[in-house]
């Protein structure tokens, strides 16, 4: 398979691990502390350690996404070409 088009998947795999951790963190904040996210830095309600405990938290936890993310697209576009390679080896017995 075409490397721009393995990069492209990894890409758009992390991506989409991205947004969906960004709603994760939001909705565990929300749960756990009864309020928003803390996403305005000029906002003077914000207190400066639950900013620092959401920025870590959710640093933390798009760290774990993106890794999980890119080894699941690294291995299912090992599977892919695999699979490739396994077709094109068929037709070649078959010719």
């Amino acid at each position: 398979m075409n490397t721009l088009v393995n990069k492209l998947i990894t890409t758009g795999v992390t991506v989409g691990g991205g947004l969906i951790g960004t709603k994760i963190v939001d909705f565990g904040w929300r749960k756990v502390t009864g309020h928003d996210a803390p996403k305005d830095l000029d906002d003077t309600e914000n207190n400066m350690w639950e900013a620092i405990a959401f920025a870590t938290i959710a640093a933390g936890i798009a760290a774990l996404i993106r890794v999980v993310s890119q080894r699941g697209a690294h291995e299912a576009i090992e599977r892919m070409q695999a699979r490739s390679a396994r077709k094109q080896l068929a037709g070649r017995a078959e010719v």
